[in-house]
């Protein structure tokens, strides 16, 4: 009888672009889900500096710069920016290996352009790893290219370099392919440590013919050693004439400190019942924990409320303090606990909490959150409308003051290196009404390079986003200043209006729709604004320059079963006026971050400064939440993205009140998330 023994867990490395591999040439490993990597490597003639993510177990997105450089002192001779993708086809078993599908510069610079299809099987303390490649790492020609079989388009000739950007039109495109191997031992005698050996099929084709670059022989010969899970070093022997170096720092996003509120002891729960069921008590007693209950009203045997919620905190959490407070005043009688929450006059799922399941978990340590949640009932009734109205004081209301740490980057720039701009933002919302709220946004500006965005780009007479050097020379700017309306129509569907100073560069009006069914995957959604640009030269960036355009979407989401991922389409017309599409994927963590990759194509163009064009807008973004450190409000959060800067095309209005993301705490995916959270 045979067992399937269990395959050794070993440290992967990054080889020399900055996703998993050897030394030049690419594995089929990845990292786990959620990592976030920073990569330096270096080797004659490039520079490569890589920002990526494993945004899905199966999926990692990297956004590169590649400079060819003479000197590390000096500034680079040119530069490649591309973005990087690797899908994982099948995972590693006992017979069966890892296999990867890549795209390096799927959409970027020529130069650097590859595919390739990988395959890594493990055998106690080594890793074989072998694949057959297109473009730059296949330009070996070992053989004809077997796509031409399925499709003449696959064996057009393909060029190597070029000012015209690599897209999909490139993709397993060429004469002929080549292939590569290596091998990779950990070392049992040092841990962390292995050594690389690697047969590559580049042969600097691109390089000889642009500046009669002296090709090294193929194979390489090197180190990885990682003293910390957050570092990684290697170096290595290129053809016996060139030497590699690398760094790496990276750290899986579930292990970040921070959350977005800090949580505080809550009310104890009474084990005996007394007294009799009291709206006004109720009220008072949930407010003690700084829970807003408005509605409340009760029969026999229960008691239905509508709570405001806390965006910036658990929404079980919330409900299970609701829920302790009622319990404490509730009467003798009542069993049953209803809670519909609220968030700025929208509406989520009524939930109903037997009284009994809160006593056994809270009172007498004799239950659990799943015992809870198995005698939970989100039953969504048609909106009553009860007794009284709800007015919230300002000092009640849900969120006062908050702080955004905001860094925007890029590395994929043809005509710069790595530009950037930081600042702060502290940021209000006010509830005036059930459905009226305002909300207000400061900018201060810290520190930036974009002084160098438009040496050798003209910035257009009306540009879209090509002038965020102007807004950002300025100390402060006035980044929101809006009024909004929210209405649920029912559980289900939503509308929201707002008008003002929508984001940093422009203010408008509009509105947006979405239809979102409760316990389902999908939603579905359109919005519209009329818009008007801010012009930047003015105090706080308060006036107008004078352009004004009508923008709009429709959307899809859907969120992928088990998983925190969620994919999210959209198309309609963009600031520019150019009309195209977006795709996006987000993936959420528990404690309130999320990082997200995305693509845009629309029919606009940006142009470089070498003649290229591109239709296509990408990039990273990531928040993680700061509200649980010392001094920090409730709320705040660091903000990083890593895209293309100050450009015209594929550009979308970056709304204050996202209605996805505001309903976001009451669909049944993060209701379930959280639920263990029911009694903090």
């Amino acid at each position: 009888m045979c067992c399937a023994l269990p395959i050794p867990a070993a440290a992967d490395s990054p080889a020399l672009m900055g996703a998993m591999g050897l030394i030049t040439v690419p594995s089929a490993r990845m990292d786990p889900s959620g990592t976030v990597r920073a990569h330096v490597g270096m080797a004659e003639p490039y520079v490569h500096a890589t920002a990526s993510v494993q945004i899905a177990e199966p999926l990692y997105i990297g956004v590169r710069q590649s400079a060819r450089t003479s000197s590390l002192r000096g500034d680079p001779d040119r530069l490649y920016p591309g973005v990087d993708l690797r899908l994982r086809l099948l995972k590693e078993s006992t017979y069966v290996p890892d296999v990867t599908l890549g795209l390096q510069s799927a959409i970027g610079h020529r130069r650097m352009a590859a595919e390739y299809l990988v395959l890594s099987k493990r055998y106690e303390d080594w890793d074989f790893t072998g694949g057959v490649a297109w473009g730059r790492l296949g330009n070996a020609a070992h053989i004809s290219n077997p796509l031409k079989a399925v499709s003449h388009h696959f064996g057009k000739r393909r060029a190597l370099d070029g000012e015209m950007p690599n897209g999909p039109e490139d993709w397993f495109t060429g004469e002929d392919v080549g292939f590569f191997a290596g091998i990779e031992y950990d070392a049992p005698w040092i841990e962390g440590l292995s050594i690389k050996a690697e047969w590559g099929a580049d042969r600097y084709i691109a390089e000889q013919a642009a500046f009669g670059h002296d090709a090294p022989e193929p194979w390489a010969l090197g180190v990885a050693y990682q003293p910390k899970d957050w570092v990684n070093i290697g170096a290595a022997l290129i053809g016996g004439d060139r030497v590699m170096a690398s760094l790496s720092l990276q750290s899986p996003i579930k292990k970040w400190f921070g959350r977005s509120d800090k949580i505080d002891t809550p009310q104890p729960l009474r084990p005996h019942r007394a007294g009799l069921a009291i709206p006004g008590e109720i009220t008072q007693a949930a407010a003690a924990q700084n829970i807003m209950l408005a509605d409340t009203n009760n029969n026999h045997e229960l008691i239905w409320t509508r709570m405001e919620a806390d965006p910036h905190t658990s929404l079980p959490r919330q409900l299970g303090r609701a829920g302790r407070a009622i319990a404490n005043s509730g009467g003798t009688s009542v069993e049953a606990i209803e809670i519909t929450p609220m968030l700025y006059g929208l509406r989520g799922p009524s939930v109903r909490l037997l009284r009994r399941d809160l006593e056994q978990a809270f009172a007498r340590d004799n239950g659990s959150p799943q015992e809870i949640w198995r005698n939970a009932v989100f039953n969504r009734p048609e909106a009553k409308k009860r007794d009284g109205y709800f007015k919230p004081r300002l000092a009640d209301a849900r969120e006062n003051l908050r702080v955004i740490w905001d860094t925007q980057m890029s590395l994929a720039e043809e005509d710069n290196g790595v530009l950037y701009r930081t600042g702060i933002i502290a940021e209000t919302r006010q509830q005036l009404t059930r459905n009226l709220m305002t909300g207000a946004g400061l900018r201060v500006n810290l520190a930036g390079n974009l002084e160098k965005l438009n040496l050798v780009r003209p910035r257009p007479l009306l540009p879209v986003r090509q002038d965020v050097d102007l807004f950002t020379a300025n100390p402060v700017n006035l980044d929101r200043l809006y009024l909004g309306y929210f209405k649920s129509l029912n559980t289900d569907l939503h509308v929201m209006m707002a008008g003002g100073y929508l984001e940093e560069m422009y203010a408008g009006v509009g509105g947006e729709m979405l239809y979102r069914p409760f316990g389902k995957t999908f939603a579905v959604g359109a919005e519209a604004w009329q818009v008007f640009k801010r012009d930047p030269l003015a105090p706080l960036a308060q006036g107008f320059n004078g352009d004004h355009i009508m923008t709009g979407h429709v959307n899809a989401w859907y969120e992928m079963p088990d998983t925190n991922l969620t994919f999210h389409a959209r198309a309609g017309r963009y600031l520019a006026g150019d009309v195209g599409g977006t795709l996006a994927i987000r993936h959420g963590f528990a404690q309130g971050g999320h990082i997200e990759a995305f693509a845009t194509a629309t029919n606009g163009a940006d142009f470089d400064p070498f003649g290229g064009v591109t239709h296509i807008y990408s990039g990273l973004k990531f928040t993680m939440p700061i509200g649980s450190v010392k001094y920090m409000p409730k709320g705040s959060e660091i903000r990083v993205s890593a895209a293309q800067m100050g450009r015209q095309s594929g550009q979308a209005l970056d709304r204050p009140l996202p209605l996805y993301e505001m309903t976001d705490a009451f669909s049944m995916r993060q209701i379930a998330a959280d639920w263990n959270s029911v009694g903090e």
